[in-house]
Parts: structure tokens; sequence; C-alpha cells
């Protein structure tokens, strides 16, 4: 940011966050800050102000990335250990979702040692049930 020293109106502007210079000139007028002094405010131009409020473009509307058929994307994610655990002593639980179908699977697990056992599982369910491959899988 580029700062105009020499301008006392801008440096005021600049130490009190950008404040408009409506503002600014309502503190003088109302002396509600000390030190504050009489100057001129109108006529200003703060180029860091006007690129704040420019507008963006805004999210597409359409995501080129979603899967196009069922499997092609699973998003999985694990969760624990939680603090108190299942009457069962789960105390871990993974999900499965299909980008396509956004069907979400959730296995709880006692230990997170037991997810690739979990996966496998849920994979041969899956791949029976619909008759298609997870071509890939997704997870943090």
């Amino acid at each position: 940011m580029k700062l105009d020293v020499k301008d006392e109106a801008m440096m005021w502007h600049f130490w009190f966050g950008h404040l408009h210079f409506g503002g600014l000139a309502e503190l003088v007028k109302k002396e509600m800050v000390r030190g504050l002094p009489t100057m001129e405010f109108e006529k200003k131009f703060c180029e860091e102000c006007v690129l704040g409020k420019h507008p963006r473009t805004s999210f597409p509307r359409t995501i080129e990335y979603w899967a196009k058929e069922q499997l092609r994307l699973i998003h999985t994610n694990i969760c624990g250990p939680i603090t108190h655990e299942s009457f069962s002593g789960k105390r871990y639980f993974i999900s499965f979702i299909d980008d396509f179908s956004r069907k979400t699977w959730v296995y709880f697990l006692k230990e997170k040692s037991e997810v690739f056992q979990v996966f496998k599982r849920f994979k041969a369910m899956v791949e029976k049930e619909t008759g298609m491959l997870i071509k890939s899988v997704r997870f943090d």
C-alpha cells in the first residue's frame, strides 16, 4: 500500500481503517477524537477503498469436475477418536460419498486400523450392487 505521508487527511483515513471521509468529518465536527485536527476531508480519493468495493466475478453455476457416472469418484473421511465411545465401543467413523449420486455410507470403527478392511467390504458391496468399478477415491 502506498501511503502519502504528506497528506494528513489521508493518514487519518488510513489510521481509522479506511473510514469514509464523511465519517472523519463527523468525528471532527462532534469533537469525538482527541488530537484529530480540523482539516479538509472533502474531495479525497482512496484507490484502496475503490478496489476493495469492486465487485468480484461470481462462482460458476456449473462445476466441470463433478463425476459423470456412479463410482467415478468416491470421497472418504475418517473422524475420531470421539471422546465418548458408543455402547459397542466404537470411537471412530468413516464415511464414503459417491460424487455423482451423493449417496453416503457410514461405518463405525473401534480402531483406525480397521479402515482398510472396512474399505474392502464397502468396495465389494457397491461394485456388486451397481455392476461398476470404483475409479478413484479422494481423501484428506
